[in-house]
């Protein structure tokens, strides 16, 4: 069977005021589903922190309290929404919350694969985010681009999808670059401080993690989130944003 990791940004997945996009959700959770039949699939989402942001108005605390208020707090409503959706389509989903230790250490790293691995035979759907209630300073991954693409190695995927709110990495005059070889450079137009307006994450770090899982064998497309069918005409081999090419081996 095909392993697929998806990673949906939350720019790919929330309106502006930082509420979830049901109506797009869906389209990806169904397609999701139909490939699911047939092939192992991994979600990796954000979200939950701009979920909170939109249900709460809280202005006491430091800035670290309030977004783990808002992290736990959102995070019970995008499982819930996520659940709800794939429901529809007869699936189980599984909620798995992780920090970066979890890859330091060694018991962690194993326990969490056996945990996927499991999952993937009783076909429910693994849906992975950052623990962001401990996840403080060291513990933080820089962003879920780096989750998306340690759980790609970890998992030997063959394929990992970076959904986003643009429709790939783009030139200097804003088209998109359609494929980059394995261990290519960093386009000179890509920022290392850019951020997305409700995550933490830039195209310059999925750009980085792009080259580091292709470069390990698992290919990877940065994709708009919002393209018709985007999981599936990927799936089905069509070149859809853009596409980093592997080694010949893993």
């Amino acid at each position: 069977m095909k392993c697929l990791v998806v990673k949906i940004g939350t720019n790919a997945l929330t309106k502006e005021d930082g509420n979830i996009n049901e109506e797009l959700l869906a389209g990806l959770t169904a397609q999701v589903s139909k490939i699911r039949a047939k092939h192992n699939i991994l979600i990796v989402t954000s979200g939950a922190v701009g979920s909170g942001k939109s249900m709460l108005k809280i202005n006491r605390h430091d800035e670290v309290t309030r977004r783990q208020i808002f992290a736990v707090v959102g995070q019970v409503k995008l499982m819930s929404i996520y659940s709800k959706l794939f429901q529809k389509h007869k699936l189980h989903v599984a909620q798995m919350l992780v920090t970066k230790e979890d890859f330091a250490h060694r018991t962690h790293y194993l326990n969490t694969k056996n945990c996927i691995e499991s999952l993937f035979k009783e076909k429910i759907v693994p849906i992975m985010n950052e623990n962001d209630l401990v996840a403080i300073d060291e513990l933080m991954f820089t962003d879920n681009d780096e989750l998306a693409g340690l759980i790609s190695k970890m998992i030997c995927a063959d394929e990992l999808i970076i959904l986003t709110n643009v429709d790939g990495v783009l030139d200097k005059k804003g088209n998109v670059i359609k494929e980059f070889a394995s261990g290519a450079d960093v386009p000179t137009n890509l920022t290392a401080g850019e951020k997305s307006s409700f995550g933490k994450g830039g195209m310059y770090n999925k750009f980085k993690t792009a080259t580091d899982v292709a470069e390990n064998g698992t290919e990877v497309f940065i994709a708009n989130s919002k393209e018709k069918d985007v999981l599936l005409r990927i799936f089905n081999g069509e070149n859809v944003g853009t596409k980093f090419t592997t080694k010949k081996s893993k």
